[in-house]
């Protein structure tokens, strides 16, 4: 759907920041701004020493959404340091935890796909691979959430590719 993952009346959106704890890219930053809180600071003082492929839920705070899943990946220095098996790992982690918390709709923004990222296409791929591989009945909705049209468009592809009608 075209939105901001920020907004979305969900009970977790899902996040990522790098190992170093840099908040840093739009997404982020949209929602730490509509948190109403200082996020940043939340995630400096709650997570300690994260290894990459770990997921934390921290609260929404003023979001619409019940909980923020945080993904950490690896700090890329380079192209070469992105693994394909670190993106996708990550969101079958936050679709793992939504199921074990009981959760029922979770929005993913298109994670990793900004500037210094992932390719847009492969990101789309990776992230729409990771949730249909935890893919359950538990799940009422899975969201993923887009402001950029061209980046709706990789997902739509991906998302066909994987048997989806919509």
């Amino acid at each position: 759907m075209r939105g901001d993952v920020a907004l979305q009346e969900v009970d977790a959106i899902a996040i990522i920041i790098p190992q170093t704890l840099d908040y840093r890219g739009s997404i982020n930053k949209s929602v730490m701004a509509a948190s109403g809180h200082n996020l940043d600071e939340f995630i400096l003082d709650n997570i300690y020493k994260p290894r990459a492929g770990d997921v934390y839920a921290i609260p929404a705070f003023e979001l619409p959404a019940k909980h923020i899943f945080v993904g950490i990946l690896p700090h890329f220095r380079t192209e070469f340091d992105m693994n394909d098996a670190h993106l996708s790992g990550v969101v079958r982690k936050i679709m793992e935890l939504s199921r074990c918390m009981l959760l029922e709709t979770i929005a993913f923004p298109p994670l990793a796909s900004g500037k210094g990222a992932y390719p847009k296409a492969k990101a789309a791929r990776l992230i729409v691979q990771g949730i249909s591989d935890r893919m359950s009945e538990s799940f009422k909705e899975v969201r993923i959430s887009c402001q950029d049209r061209d980046m709706m468009e990789h997902f739509e592809r991906s998302l066909r590719a994987n048997g989806w009608e919509g």
